[in-house]
This record gives C-alpha cells, structure tokens and sequence, in this order.
C-alpha cells in the first residue's frame, strides 16, 4: 500500500472533493421547555407533579406570622407534612388545617393535597430583608433660572441625581483608600 502525503490529491477521488466543505441540513431550535414539558406529562399524566410548587407560594398562602413558625417539610401520598416550631402552634395550626388545605389547593389548581399532618421541629431563621436604604441628604448647586418651569425642573432633577452619585460613592472611594 503506498503512502499518500498529507494534501496530495488521492488518485481516485478529485482534490475539489477531499477539500469540499461538508454541508449539513440547518435545525430549528426548539425551547427546551417542549420536549421536557413532553416528557414530564408521559411521567406524570394526572399533573401530580405541580403540588411541589407550594414551597414557592407557602408564605403567601399561610402569611407571614405562620410562615415564620411553620414550614412545608414534604409531600407523601397527597399528605403535605409541615415542620412547625412549638407545640402551640401546632394546637392553633390543628385548627387552621382545613382552610389552609383548601388554600393551597385552590393556588395550585387541583386538589393535590389531601391532608396536613404537623411535626414538630426545628424551623431555620429567616434572614430579614435589608431595608432600603434612605436617600442621602445632598447639597444640591444653586442653578441659574432659564426662563421655563420645565426646564428649570429637569435640570434640577439631573443635578440632585449627580449629587446624589458622588455622595454615594464617596464612602467608598474612603473605604479603598483606609
């Protein structure tokens, strides 16, 4: 068998052929949501697979007091089991059950839970959400008037706005430099 070097034309195929790029057929992309939405109603036809969404709306539902002292822990054979902090509340939750169930069901548009069962345990701390920040007070320059209400508000704005930048920033240009 004798050796072709690399680039040399091959003796039964034409160079143009060796070289030729090869085409292939463009594809449509698809969302990725299609064949997994697809799929997941193959696995999951009567859509049981939705309930998991309450630990995205628990707070809502429940609000803030109770979300506070009791969380969703998981979800066995259509029974929602809920971690809650003291015994108390477990009492006033035993009343509440009902409504909450219906709650949650009508959120999720089906009734995928058919009974809450509270546990007692150990309910993480929350960390509080910072509270916006308050507008620094700003020296803001005397502008000359131009004559229009308009213009003379805007410019105002703008000028409050730069002011308030750079007094923003110069906590930090201390913080770099100390």
């Amino acid at each position: 068998m004798q050796a072709i070097p690399l680039g040399a034309a091959s003796p039964t195929l034409p160079k143009a052929a060796i070289f030729a790029p090869v085409k292939r057929p463009r594809r449509e992309f698809k969302r990725v949501s299609e064949p997994l939405s697809a799929l997941l109603s193959r696995f999951d036809p009567e859509g049981r697979m939705r309930v998991y969404q309450l630990w995205d709306f628990w707070d809502a539902v429940v609000g803030a007091a109770i979300a506070e002292r009791a969380q969703p822990q998981r979800i066995h054979d259509g029974i929602l089991f809920v971690q809650v902090a003291t015994h108390t509340w477990m009492q006033e939750l035993q009343f509440l059950k009902e409504d909450i169930r219906t709650r949650l069901n009508d959120r999720l548009g089906a009734a995928l839970i058919s009974d809450l069962r509270f546990v007692l345990g150990r309910i993480p701390r929350r960390r509080a959400e910072p509270p916006e920040p308050l507008p620094v007070p700003v020296a803001v320059p005397d502008l000359p008037p131009t004559g229009t209400a308009e213009i003379d508000d805007v410019l105002r704005r703008i000028a409050t706005a730069a002011a308030r930048r750079r007094a923003q920033a110069e906590p930090r240009r201390k913080r770099r430099k100390g």
